[in-house]
This record gives structure tokens, sequence and C-alpha cells, in this order.
């Protein structure tokens, strides 16, 4: 009996136990640097909670005959080589994310400036990931304008709200960035809650076979079901629809 429980236990310390690692989708920006500026305040405010960043620019190794395969499979090979336990920001275009994200359960992350171009990059981000992929996009709003509970308050956050549930019959999910422009300020507790609220929608990436962890309140989609996709030209005709 005793044999027998010290070989369980020499099995168990015997385990090589990885931690995982989690990916964090970033739309960039078409024009202007609204998403680098996105980048910047990830990796900064990631880092100061201890964790290792690594930024992926553009679907490295992938190529169009992605589009429709296991998306577990796709993002395994999209973040190869990253260090266990890292946070990895995948930066890359509406169309490339809209195409190999489509129907799985990541949440892709929308800057939004105080810009009218941004503006409407992020209503355009907002309705191609809801209708063409049947994604539940984030919009982390980097304008100034914030509530005491990190919700956003500046009137192009408010103007794309109304404008989504106006056309798309939904509001998006809206988050305040909530950061102090010194750089030697104290770490704002408000800007703490966002990034770990944005930290929980990543995909957590559990094993060797890069097993994506399904949050339960992910699963379902208030948005309208997604139209099938083929590839990037599905992606250009819902975006001028």
């Amino acid at each position: 009996m005793l044999e027998q429980i010290f070989d369980q236990a020499s099995g168990l310390q015997a385990l090589k136990i990885l931690p995982s690692v989690r990916v964090l989708p970033v739309v960039s920006s078409a024009e202007g640097d609204g998403s680098f500026e996105l980048l910047w305040w990830l990796n900064r405010a990631l880092s100061q909670q201890g964790l290792t960043v690594e930024v992926v620019e553009g679907p490295q190794g992938l190529c169009v005959h992605d589009a429709g395969a296991d998306v577990n499979e796709v993002v395994s090979r999209w973040v190869q080589g990253v260090h266990p336990g890292s946070v990895v920001l995948v930066h890359a275009s509406l169309e490339v994310l809209a195409t190999l994200l489509t129907g799985s359960v990541a949440r892709p992350l929308v800057a939004l400036a105080d810009q009218p171009r941004s503006l409407v990059e992020a209503y355009n981000a907002v309705k191609v990931l809801s209708q063409v992929a049947g994604l539940r996009p984030v919009v982390l709003d980097l304008a100034d304008g914030r509530t005491s509970t990190g919700v956003s308050s500046s009137r192009f956050a408010s103007t794309l709200q109304r404008i989504c549930k106006q056309h798309l019959a939904q509001a998006p999910v809206i988050w305040s960035l909530s950061y102090d422009h010194s750089m030697n300020a104290c770490f704002d507790r408000r800007e703490e809650s966002c990034v770990l609220k944005v930290l929980d929608t990543a995909l957590l990436l559990e094993n060797p076979e890069s097993c994506i962890h399904v949050h339960s309140s992910y699963r379902s989609s208030p948005y309208p079901a997604a139209v099938p996709i083929v590839g990037v030209p599905d992606v250009h005709r819902q975006r001028h629809a």
C-alpha cells in the first residue's frame, strides 16, 4: 500500500506542468495610432501586475487556408514560441481577426480614441466582428472622460453605443482605460480594475494541445446569428453593407 502511494506521488512530482498562455487579440487601427496606444497601455498595465507580456504582430505563420480551421490549432500556431505563462497581445487587422477567430469565444479588443475617424473604425469593427464572425468585442475608450466605476463616459463612447443600438440592435461593451498621463503617477485602482477585467477576456491556452478555456459567461452571444464566413471578401462585403 505504501509502495503504491509512493509511486503515485513520484508520478505527480514528475509531471511538467507549465503555466498557461493568455491571448488578447487587438484590432489594429487602419488610420491613426489608437491601437498602438492601446498596446502601450496594455503592456504597461499588465507588466505592473507582474506579468510577462509579448506582442505578436500580424498573422505570423498563418495563411488564408487557415480560415475556417480549428481555432484552437490556429491560435496555438499563431503564438508558438512564446514563454509559458506570458500574456500575448496579438495585433492584427480586422479582416484577419474576423476571418481566423470566427465562431470562437475570443473577445477582440477595439481601441476608441477621441477622434471622428476612430469612432467610424470602432463601429466597423464591432459590426464586422459581431455580425460576420459571431464574436463579442470589447471597446476600450482611450479618451479622458470616465466615471469612478471605470465605465466610459466620453461623448464618442456614448455616440458609439447609440449608433450600435440603432443599427446593430445591441450596444457593445465599452470600458475606460482610466490611466494617468503622468508617467510618475501612482497606479490607479480604476486602471487596475480595468486591466483585470481585460485579462479575464483572454483566450487561455491550457495544455500542449492548446485547449482554449471557455468561460461560462462567454458561451452565449447577445448579437444576431453570425453570417457564415468564407474568407476576407466576406468581411469587406459586410463592412460596406
